[in-house]
């Protein structure tokens, strides 16, 4: 927001960035490099890894793009780790959460206003990884139960007045992207929640509320794309294209299945495919395979098989799955004596975001949302927190039934 349309924020980020690790090694934090030693970032290396070697192997020519946007997620593992290694407390973790539902709040008031200066479907708001109007949706379904649980299950009223305006300026901006894939992420975020949380009544009562505040905003476009989801033969050629170019991604991951085509060679690699679909209406195949501003996969997982293989996706989903495990883990807390409570409900605010997520990038190119690692080292980092709490107050417990046994 600050800085858009120019370079300078990228050197005041680097500057900052620079100043963390600085601050890391003089607080000696690098010296516990072995709080790192995870499951989640061995996962995330993993991933990383097969993205760089899919590049190594591709039989396409180098992207300058692809080596652009592998650089970016190497220093979002990096940022993952230092997050292990500075988070240890509770009111770190809180303070975390609560900085992310800030600034992407500060940004949604942004897009709105984009919204009403003429950016009808907010393209371009989230910068070049996330960009386009399904991204900039499912980046906030990602986000949107961190900041519903802030209002229904924060202990004081201003927390939950700051939780509640967060969760209307979320809802509202998923709402202006006319997003089909953020609605169905949306509304699977909500009963993720209300499902992790044991607060079935709390969430959909919280859901209806921002169903009214964002009616008077849903126009006749947004209905009409809506409309197009009832079955497969109202679906609109966008969507049609998709089932194609699952197909196709299908096809490229067969042939190329342990290392992939290359990051981001889909667009490219299908083209070689374009002759399997001859079944298909003349104009619709040539749109669906055009030369010109080809068309990606529009599905994240299949996107990773295709470019980066079984080395690139199977990390991904398992990622993915982990983020999701946590909301059973914490529902399991909530249904025992639970010491920790409000962590638990934090842990399972986080977990439905990433459950709407990974139902958004069924649709949708998602690999380079780096905000999806971000949520699951906070998941992570929060389980922990919980498992710490409870484990110290059964520990402390104990010496007072043998007392009373006594």
């Amino acid at each position: 927001m600050l800085f858009w349309g120019g370079y300078s924020g990228s050197y005041v980020f680097r500057t900052y960035y620079l100043l963390v690790l600085f601050s890391c090694f003089f607080n000696g934090y690098l010296f516990s490099l072995g709080r790192s030693l995870r499951y989640e970032i061995g996962l995330m290396t993993w991933l990383f890894a097969a993205i760089w070697l899919s590049m190594l192997f591709s039989p396409y020519p180098p992207l300058p793009r692809a080596s652009y946007y592998f650089e970016n997620l190497a220093v979002d593992l990096l940022l993952c780790v230092l997050l292990t290694l500075v988070l240890k407390e509770r009111a770190e973790l809180e303070a975390f959460s609560n900085a992310l539902i800030f600034c992407m709040s500060l940004l949604a008031v942004w897009g709105i206003q984009q919204h009403f200066l003429g950016n009808v479907r907010l393209e371009g708001l989230g910068g070049s990884a996330w960009g386009d109007s399904n991204g900039v949706a499912s980046v906030y379904v990602l986000f949107l139960p961190l900041a519903l649980g802030k209002f229904l299950f924060a202990e004081t009223p201003r927390a939950k007045f700051l939780g509640l305006t967060a969760t209307i300026l979320m809802v509202l901006l998923v709402i202006f992207t006319e997003s089909r894939a953020g609605l169905v992420g949306m509304a699977c975020a909500f009963l993720a929640l209300a499902w992790y949380a044991r607060s079935l009544k709390k969430v959909l009562l919280t859901a209806c509320l921002a169903a009214i505040v964002a009616l008077p905003f849903i126009t006749n476009a947004y209905t009409q794309r809506m409309e197009t989801m009832r079955s497969s033969n109202t679906l609109d050629a966008s969507a049609r294209s998709r089932l194609i170019l699952w197909q196709a991604g299908l096809m490229v991951f067969s042939d190329h299945p342990i290392f992939g085509t290359g990051f981001m060679t889909y667009p490219q690699a299908k083209m070689g495919y374009e002759d399997r679909f001859y079944n298909l209406d003349e104009d619709f195949r040539k749109w669906v395979f055009r030369r010109e501003n080809k068309k990606v996969t529009h599905n994240t997982y299949i996107e990773l098989l295709s470019d980066c293989g079984l080395m690139g996706g199977i990390p991904f989903i398992l990622l993915v799955f982990l983020g999701i495990r946590y909301g059973f883990r914490a529902r399991r807390l909530l249904s025992a004596k639970n010491a920790d409570r409000q962590g638990t409900l934090l842990l399972s605010a986080v977990s439905a975001g990433i459950t709407g997520f990974a139902v958004c990038i069924m649709t949708i190119d998602a690999a380079l949302a780096v905000f999806l690692y971000v949520q699951i080292t906070l998941a992570f980092l929060l389980k922990d927190q919980v498992t710490q709490v409870n484990e110290a107050a059964v520990g402390n417990a104990e010496p007072l039934i043998l007392m009373e046994s006594a």
